[in-house]
């Protein structure tokens, strides 16, 4: 028996027990607790002897201690029920606190704004003292198993052998040279290559690295250092053996002699370092344009620069997002406009013309072609730190995340006409550090502050009338800041209003703005998702829950290893822990690369990592120890499915509560006639497949009819190119495409390729509708949709008419006769010329027959008493034409309708279903 088919399912109890590491909540009795008032004591006595007195710093840091005293919580603070207006008393303080306030630099500093708005430089060993209040899950969990298994995220055959273990990669490229036809998809043999080692270090620098991602095609990966430098490596090439390299004397492959890149060594080809323009701290985003030729980035300032990645330019365009012509303002004293603020991040559009960046809770669109703000939208109500495009190919959805724990999801068509958003994703208690998408407009994952990573689902999000009557409170704990490195014990795991589909958790969110990715979907389906941490290692969750890797920076090889050796064993504690900012994982082959702060006494501050997929051959362990933890897990996996059946054998099942196995979650899932996992959909008139039009991803793209491009079903042996003749019904009911992943809409009487799109008000509408529901009957072999609101999408002022839901909705194919002959024509042109007149005499008009087109589109609305024409001349025509292309309609049946006339307007209607499978045995299509 599996271990998915006996799980419990339940969440994780918090842990209640006391925490006493360095920063738990102390007690009056504590030796360790430095008394305020005996404190102030001290320096009064001291003033009045005449003592030599401390810095300006450290008694401006006293007297704000004092002064803190006389804070004031509410009754929602407190918890209790006491007058609100009752001064806090706040009567001690840890050593550790007071150490850290004296090592911080002086109020008085004009770089505050930065340091209080970022990171800290100096990196606390956090893996010793950070306290996980809710574990992450050991078991997989039912809603990310049947993501898994919906088809979504990459083949569901791999999965399953993956399970049973199955896979055998070096068997599956051994058999690949004696199949018929066809070849092995790259995900069906690389979705199990997990990097599984420690890395070895390939770059290093003397600034902490802020971005470290690759291209979109992989070709090159990229950095952006605290120190303003932006540097970028060709990965096509191989890391060369390290070398200890004299200052000054390295040419980069520009060209142009380096001399300003003095403290930068690397193992890596170099392409091209920039000296980016100076702005606030340092540079917080950056993100490459859809060619890969340039690349913006941030620095919480109003300006955001563009340079070029490939050639020699060193130029950088400034984009400015302030007001034009802004009157010059007095300053503060913290020394900055009383309007000025930061953006933190910036992308750009699907097109690359436009840039989009959020910032001091706004979001800003500049439009480059135009060279000018476009649009100023006040979105959050505190810091735009990450935002990103929830559809990578049509860039239509923006996802904004702020510190004021929320997500919004913004219609670009719609950003300057409206101040609300599409919807608000409700889940977290701390503020949000990085937003990521999967690019299908439909799944993002976030970090959070309260150390949670979240997925969610864009169908299930918040409305933002619901938003603005009360899922907009705040659960945040006052007086955490994430900087310092610990998280106090939260009252809340998740938001009340939580609409998330899965958490993850085990890494720290914590002392800086921590990102979060997908798996390349190219060699993994997107099934995976992993994260830096502040606990120096780099987490891996599988889509169901569980923790598949963690990789630990602290034990990373120097750069003096070869990366693709076989892995080096460093001595325990031989590093400090290393706070992992950023994480990213390359399509192309099995290898991650991590930027990570360096905590130790090392010149090196930050180092870029290169982890790899490695063999039993060149891991430390040996295979008598690989052995051993394969016979050990196999033994764990049958003692639990054991206890279960014990258990339910003794005590029966729960009442309420049926155990969850695959049979259960199929019966969940409501096919619609339709058979679980992927399939073909063949018209028995002309013996066409459903296709996706030229294979294409684009939103409104039609399904046609099209010969069949693969014959086989077996999974193994299918040619991957012909993906766009496969369809699978999702988690959801929705029938999709295979090759884009994207669900099937109804526009007129078409059946198109539809994004996920936001909701937009009035609800339904015509971009903005609940999608069509499909059903297969095995007795009539029909095709049928049903919708949940008319489809013509009549304003909410129109006269309401409810003929449409009296009628059927069938698919069809559309014959297409070959053309006619001279010969024809002039038959049908005397036909003409005789029946006009008698028409005339006779003093009647023929009337045109209502189409289906007609009443799709609404231009015809039919009553109870009238029936619609099918077409049937059409209908009835030969399908005889040497053309390969087929349409594929939708015909609106009314009640009193005749049924179609002919065999061949039958079978026209009726479809085969053909199930793909795993293995080469007979299988019976759906009939």
């Amino acid at each position: 028996m599996s271990e998915y088919d006996r799980i419990d399912f339940e969440m994780l109890e918090e842990n209640d027990d006391d925490y006493d590491g360095p920063d738990a909540y102390v007690d009056e009795e504590d030796d360790n607790v430095l008394d305020l008032e005996d404190l102030q004591d001290s320096i009064q006595a001291r003033e009045r002897t005449g003592v030599a007195q401390e810095s300006p710093m450290l008694r401006q840091i006293f007297l704000s201690l004092f002064n803190s005293q006389n804070v004031h919580r509410t009754d929602s603070d407190t918890g209790g029920g006491g007058n609100g207006n009752e001064p806090r008393q706040l009567r001690t303080m840890s050593i550790r606190d007071l150490q850290r306030l004296l090592n911080s630099r002086s109020v008085e500093s004009p770089t505050d704004y930065e340091e209080d708005d970022d990171d800290d430089d100096e990196i606390e060993n956090v893996g010793e003292w950070h306290q996980t209040w809710f574990p992450p899950h050991k078991e997989p969990q039912q809603l990310g198993v049947e993501l898994l298994m919906g088809g979504e995220f990459g083949s569901v055959s791999s999965k399953i052998r993956s399970r049973r273990n199955k896979r055998n990669i070096s068997r599956m490229i051994l058999d690949q040279s004696s199949r018929p036809r066809g070849a092995i998809s790259r995900e069906n043999m690389t979705s199990d290559l997990i990097p599984n080692t420690n890395g070895t270090a390939v770059a290093s620098y003397a600034a902490n690295v802020y971005c470290g991602q690759f291209s979109k095609d992989y070709s090159f990966y990229y950095t952006c250092c605290q120190d303003f430098r932006l540097h970028i490596y060709d990965m096509t090439s191989p890391p060369s053996p390290y070398m200890k390299r004299p200052r000054n004397l390295r040419r980069s492959a520009t060209g142009v002699w380096d001399d300003s890149d003095r403290d930068h060594d690397t193992t890596l080809k170099i392409l091209k370092t920039i000296q980016g323009c100076t702005g606030r701290w340092t540079i917080t985003d950056s993100h490459l344009s859809p060619d890969n030729e340039r690349m913006i980035y941030s620095s919480i300032s109003p300006t955001v620069y563009m340079t070029s990645t490939l050639d020699s330019s060193v130029t950088q365009t400034p984009i400015r997002f302030q007001d034009p012509n802004q009157r010059q303002r007095s300053r503060t004293h913290w020394g900055w406009d009383e309007d000025s603020f930061g953006i933190w991040s910036c992308r750009f559009s699907a097109d690359g013309n436009e840039v989009v960046a959020g910032g001091s809770g706004q979001i800003f669109v500049y439009d480059l072609l135009a060279d000018r703000r476009t649009v100023k939208i006040i979105a959050h109500e505190d810091d735009v730190n990450s935002c990103c495009w929830a559809d990578t190919a049509s860039g239509n959805v923006l996802i904004s995340a702020s510190d004021d724990t929320f997500l919004k999801v913004w219609d670009r068509r719609s950003l300057g006409s409206s101040q609300k958003p599409s919807g608000v994703l409700v889940g977290h208690t701390e503020g949000i550090t990085n937003v990521s998408a999967k690019g299908d407009g439909r799944y993002i994952i976030s970090n959070g502050k309260d150390q949670a990573l979240r997925l969610w689902d864009l169908r299930k999000m918040c409305s933002s009338q619901d938003f603005d009557n009360g899922a907009n409170c705040d659960y945040k704990l006052r007086g955490f800041d994430y900087r310092y490195g610990h998280y106090p014990k939260p009252k809340h795991a998740a938001h009340p209003r939580d609409c998330s589909v899965m958490t993850y958790r085990g890494h720290a969110v914590l002392r800086t703005l921590i990102r979060c990715h997908f798996s390349p979907a190219e060699t993994t389906g997107g099934q995976y998702i992993y994260s830096g941490s502040a606990d120096g290692k780099i987490h891996i969750w599988s889509l169901d829950g569980r923790i598949v890797q963690v990789l630990d920076r602290s034990k990373t090889s120097a750069m003096t290893f070869d990366p693709s050796a076989e892995e080096h064993v460093l001595p325990n504690s031989a590093r400090n822990t290393v706070c992992v900012r950023d994480v990213s994982w390359n399509g192309n082959e099995p290898v991650i690369m991590s930027a990570g702060w360096d905590g130790g006494q090392s010149l090196s501050k930050s180092v870029v990592a290169r982890h790899e997929w490695k063999g039993l051959s060149k891991m430390s362990y040996g295979l008598e120890d690989w052995m051993e933890k394969q016979n050990t897990e196999r033994d764990e996996r049958a003692a639990r499915t054991r206890r279960t059946l014990r258990g339910l054998s003794l005590s029966g099942t729960p009442p309420g509560r049926a155990p969850l196995t695959h049979s259960t979650m199929s019966a969940n899932a409501q096919l619609y006639g339709f058979p679980p996992g992927y399939f073909v959909i063949r018209n028995l008139a002309n013996g066409r497949l459903w296709d996706v039009g030229g294979d294409d991803v684009e939103d409104g793209v039609e399904i046609l009819l099209w010969p069949e491009k693969e014959k086989s079903l077996v999974e193994t042996l299918r040619n991957p190119d012909a993906n766009n003749q496969v369809f699978f019904i999702d988690t959801s009911g929705a029938l999709c495409s295979r090759s884009s992943g994207h669900a099937i809409d109804i526009e007129a009487d078409r059946l198109v390729i539809r994004h996920r799109r936001p909701i937009s008000q009035p609800y339904p509408n015509e971009y903005s509708h609940p999608l069509p529901r499909f059903s297969y009957s095995r007795e009539t072999q029909h095709i049928t949709a049903s919708f949940q609101c008319d489809p013509t999408y009549p304003p909410p002022a129109a006269q309401t008419s409810t003929a449409w839901m009296r009628k059927t909705y069938v698919l069809s194919a559309i014959p297409m006769p070959k053309p006619k002959s001279l010969l024809d024509n002039a038959s049908a042109f005397l036909s003409s010329a005789v029946t006009t007149p008698i028409s005339f005499f006779s003093g009647g008009t023929a009337q045109r027959k209502a189409t289906p087109e007609d009443v799709f589109s609404g231009d015809i609305d039919l009553t109870e008493d009238e029936t619609l024409e099918q077409d049937r001349g059409v209908e009835g025509e030969a399908d005889d034409s040497s053309e390969l292309l087929r349409r594929l309609r939708v015909l609106t049946i009314g009640q009193r309708d005749a049924p179609a006339e002919g065999e061949n307007a039958r079978n026209r209607r009726q479809w085969q279903i053909l199930p793909l499978r795993t293995s080469a045995a007979h299988r019976r299509p759906l009939t």
